[in-house]
């Protein structure tokens, strides 16, 4: 659950490559004007690689900036799947706990 300060950045409909310029555009519009940003993608309707791929560009921004960017769960299905078959979700794999909100790569800032 997102503290008072946390502003959610709602993604829905399709955030997929055809969508990825506008899905960018929002991110980067959130992170010029707050400091904390939980990310919703439980009314994503498409997902895709380009789509884990922005996230992502949009969390190094987040840390260059020493700000916050986090996802919300649950995530939606369609970045679910996505994050699954691409092996994003591997106990392994370097950003797996930004999917589930156990980020242990930020824990050690």
């Amino acid at each position: 659950m997102p503290h008072d300060d946390c502003y959610t950045l709602v993604l829905g409909a399709d955030a997929g490559i055809k969508s990825a310029r506008n899905v960018a555009a929002s991110l980067a519009q959130a992170l010029s004007e707050h400091d904390t940003i939980g990310i919703d993608t439980q009314t994503l309707s498409g997902a895709d690689i380009t789509t884990i791929q922005t996230l992502l560009a949009a969390r190094a921004k987040a840390e260059q900036l020493g700000k916050s960017l986090e996802m919300l769960a649950p995530i939606g299905p369609p970045l679910l799947d996505v994050l699954a078959s691409a092996g994003f979700l591997s106990p392994g794999q370097g950003h797996a706990g930004f999917w589930s909100g156990t980020d242990e790569h930020e824990a050690g800032h």
